[in-house]
């Protein structure tokens, strides 16, 4: 197998992958890589979820999503996921527990991606939250409703309230 990186960026690279004793003909597989990356889905003492809004230039709108980001070099996926939470909302967890770790995309990605459910969240007062963010606080009605009307964007973190009940047996009422 040869692997040669075919273009690169500060914050990713695309590989492109031959596998030995191929087609010579064959296109090669291609590879993305990036940092790892960790998401919460947070959940206040009231039981609302803490999402955000941003615009995504790639979509060329604003999204409704959780929080999420890079694990940095050095840095644990919880102390990573603890930081853009604050960064982004304000808000810190009294307990994070990770639900599930792996790639979104086997096919195409290498990286690992941490998912968290964070209980007990609370806006801290003081740090302001980035400016290209606004906090959003939904019900578990309310959020259900979002993501039915096709107005969530972070599809991949839904699966995270199903393996929270499944590991820690944690439900939101209404959903």
């Amino acid at each position: 197998m040869t692997v040669e990186t075919v273009f690169s960026t500060p914050w990713f690279s695309i590989e492109a992958i031959t596998l030995p004793g191929g087609d010579p003909a064959a296109l090669p597989y291609y590879s993305f890589t990036a940092q790892n990356g960790a998401l919460v889905v947070p959940v206040t003492p009231a039981g609302e979820l803490v999402l955000i809004r941003q615009y995504r230039p790639v979509l060329g709108r604003w999204t409704l999503e959780f929080p999420a980001g890079g694990v940095d070099p050095g840095e644990t996926a919880e102390t990573a996921i603890a930081r853009e939470l604050l960064e982004e909302t304000g808000y810190r967890c009294a307990e994070l527990m990770e639900v599930y770790q792996g790639p979104l995309r086997p096919e195409r990605e290498t990286m690992t991606n941490h998912f968290f459910l964070g209980v007990g969240a609370e806006r801290l007062p003081g740090p302001s939250v980035e400016k290209e963010f606004d906090v959003v606080l939904l019900t578990p009605k309310a959020f259900r409703e979002e993501v039915l009307a096709g107005r969530f964007d972070h599809v991949a973190a839904l699966p995270v309230l199903t393996l929270a009940q499944w590991r820690f047996g944690f439900t939101l009422p209404g959903l």
